[in-house]
């Protein structure tokens, strides 16, 4: 997961600001305002972003797909520093995801199939390895497949296998 980061300057020049969206409850699916109906909802696609009220600063920004987390998340702390970063399929995690500490520090990697976690690493703030997750139970397995399927069947979706069958 080599992303280049954004600028503020490319995410309010391409993207959407989430103060300025409306959010669907039932699903918390995104939509931009085209009118002033009440149903001139357009579900969300492209980059949306958040600033800091206080000092304008980048708090995250994603990528969505007919108004739901699709592709890129990155979140910032407030000194800047990028707090974590993964991707989302169509909402759930899919891929890798990393988290920083204020000072970069990497302190957690997971990797993830649409919302389950296949292997995890944690640190401290030495550095020293402290938990670790190498590979999904049984039960968890089963899960993965199920929903595997569904994504297969509604989005058309064939991820790497990683050896899960």
């Amino acid at each position: 997961m080599e992303d280049q980061l954004l600028t503020k300057e490319e995410l309010t020049g391409n993207g959407y600001d989430y103060d300025q969206l409306e959010m669907d409850p039932p699903d918390d699916r995104l939509f931009v305002r085209t009118g002033e109906e009440e149903d001139n909802l357009v579900p969300v696609n492209g980059l949306v972003y958040e600033l800091s009220e206080q000092d304008g600063s980048v708090l995250n920004y994603g990528e969505y797909a007919d108004g739901l987390p699709h592709g890129i998340s990155v979140d910032f702390h407030p000194n800047g520093q990028v707090q974590q970063v993964h991707r989302h399929f169509h909402r759930p995690i899919h891929g890798e995801h990393r988290q920083w500490d204020r000072e970069g520090r990497l302190v957690f990697w997971g990797e993830y199939e649409y919302g389950h976690e296949l292997r995890y690493k944690r640190w401290d703030e030495s550095g020293n390895l402290v938990e670790e997750k190498t590979e999904p139970d049984e039960s968890r397995l089963t899960m993965i497949r199920q929903t595997r399927d569904f994504y297969r069947r509604h989005y058309g979706a064939d991820p790497k296998n990683d050896g899960i069958d």
